[in-house]
């Protein structure tokens, strides 16, 4: 270490900064995951669905039991989903769409959310059930 005129150090300590990014990157790595997970919502139960592996991000359409239709995370109503997805679909029309309605949605709403990705022109468009547990008596 050198000292210059006066006699103080000119060199710049990086131990507290690479400390400090240590401890950032650990924390980003465990919300990470979290943060990725989507809209809680009580899915229906199949004993045989397929199980499929995506290569990249879906698009998921997520309906709550009261009405509440979510694309990924941010809230719509089924009149501007429409126009968001014919948007998406400009930009990317090979994506996948998803739909995850809870187990006591009408059916009839349903519908109308994979038609409105249909009509957007999304021709991969299915629907996420949950594995069938079998319950004991």
């Amino acid at each position: 270490m050198r000292k210059n005129k006066e006699g103080y150090l000119s060199q710049i300590n990086v131990t507290p900064f690479v400390d400090v990014m240590l401890v950032l990157l650990i924390i980003f790595m465990i919300t990470a995951p979290m943060l990725q997970k989507g809209v809680e919502v009580k899915l229906p139960r199949v004993k045989k669905a397929p199980v499929i592996q995506l290569k990249e991000e879906p698009l998921v359409i997520t309906m709550k039991r009261k009405g509440t239709i979510y694309l990924n995370s941010h809230t719509f109503p089924l009149e501007k989903l429409k126009v968001k997805l014919k948007a998406l679909h400009k930009e990317v029309p090979q994506k996948k769409v998803l739909v995850r309605a809870a187990g006591r949605v009408a059916y009839e709403r349903v519908l109308r959310v994979l038609a409105a990705a249909r009509e957007a022109g999304f021709t991969q468009v299915g629907l996420v059930t949950a594995p069938y547990k079998e319950v004991k008596r």
